[in-house]
């Protein structure tokens, strides 16, 4: 472009990272972009990357990572018991709210029978005492 010829490079370079942080050592991965590779050569190109990364990062390294990391499979263990000890106190307390609620729809039921039949009892108790009444002005009268 511009006039002149531009090559595409056989291989790419990506710069060098400071692998998980560590302090030493520094990988570099290249790759030809025309080339594929055998699963031989793959297995002992992973071997050798494996390798290389066991030489450049400290035991003492390995070593707090993998604290690091036991100590995440436990929180994760924690929350998962939490969550489902959280699930099981939700599915009874639902369950116990369930049966509230219908306990209380037959109080309420009840509640409004007893106030009906009170209701009836009053109702014949004052047609019992008016008549006793009416009965007493009568004998009052004669």
């Amino acid at each position: 472009m511009h006039g002149h010829n531009s090559k595409i490079e056989q291989h790419s370079a990506v710069p060098t990272l400071d692998f998980l942080s560590f302090p030493t050592g520094v990988l570099e991965y290249t790759a030809l972009k025309s080339s594929t590779f055998s699963p031989q050569e793959l297995a002992i190109m992973t071997l050798r990357m494996a390798e290389e990364v066991s030489t450049q990062v400290p035991a003492d390294d390995f070593q707090a990572l993998e604290d690091k990391i036991y100590r995440t499979i436990e929180l994760y263990k924690s929350a998962q018991e939490a969550r489902a000890t959280a699930e099981r106190d939700v599915k009874r307390l639902r369950e116990q709210l369930e049966e509230r609620e219908e306990e209380v729809e037959g109080l309420r039921r009840e509640s409004v029978g007893l106030r009906k039949e009170r209701e009836e009892i009053r109702a014949r108790v004052e047609k019992m005492l008016s008549h006793i009444d009416h009965m007493t002005q009568e004998q009052a009268a004669s």
